[in-house]
């Protein structure tokens, strides 16, 4: 994608497993890379609302103080279906670079944050998957209620780490003993985009 076809739009993001970005002259040399980052999975909070309702209904059917109950039940179940899978996003997501904004130019690089490197100063640019080496652990066993649930949160954590990997492509820049992330939360093909767009405006081999 040269920076000419891409300055021609806006960056979208058809779908949540797709990220994008836009590369436009910032005048003075600079080149702005914009990004917009691949959302993943997220939380249905709206069981929170939805689960009162079918134990309620289910409770209903036998009698009145049982609607009450199946509500009860129904809440608590949500809600801790809501939770888990909140604790597991985050669990991967802290691992990843956010999506934004950097600047570019043949002189120097300056970071989301804004700080200015120079590119003499810069080691390499690296592009990689901030979730690969990353350990999954899920816990299981028991029996009854106890094991199932124990073994549902296990696929699930499992599947929110498959979920995640494909979006999770970063691009950093090393300089000065440090890594430094420019943009995340992309997959494969935008990651390569913009690392090899940003290695030719530096002149990097």
């Amino acid at each position: 994608m040269s920076a000419t076809a891409a300055a021609g739009a806006r960056p979208a993001v058809p779908h949540p497993s797709q990220s994008s970005y836009r590369a436009t002259d910032a005048g003075g040399g600079w080149m702005r890379f914009d990004v917009v980052g691949a959302v993943g999975p997220t939380v249905p909070a709206w069981l929170l609302a939805v689960g009162p309702v079918v134990g309620g209904c289910l409770g209903f059917q036998i009698g009145t103080a049982q609607a009450v109950g199946g509500i009860i039940a129904g809440l608590f179940l949500a809600a801790c279906y809501v939770i888990g899978r909140a604790s597991s996003l985050s669990t991967f997501r802290r691992h990843r670079a956010p999506a934004g904004s950097f600047v570019v130019s043949p002189q120097a690089i300056r970071l989301p944050s804004g700080r200015e490197i120079p590119a003499k100063s810069v080691h390499r640019l690296v592009c990689r998957n901030a979730l690969d080496g990353v350990f999954i652990l899920t816990t299981g066993g028991g029996s009854g209620m106890a094991g199932g649930a124990a073994a549902l949160g296990a696929a699930r954590h499992t599947a929110d780490a498959n979920a995640l990997l494909p979006i999770s492509y970063q691009v950093e820049v090393e300089a000065e003993g440090r890594s430094y992330p420019l943009a995340g939360c992309m997959t494969g093909a935008t990651a390569n985009a913009v690392f090899e767009e940003t290695r030719r405006i530096l002149g990097l081999s």
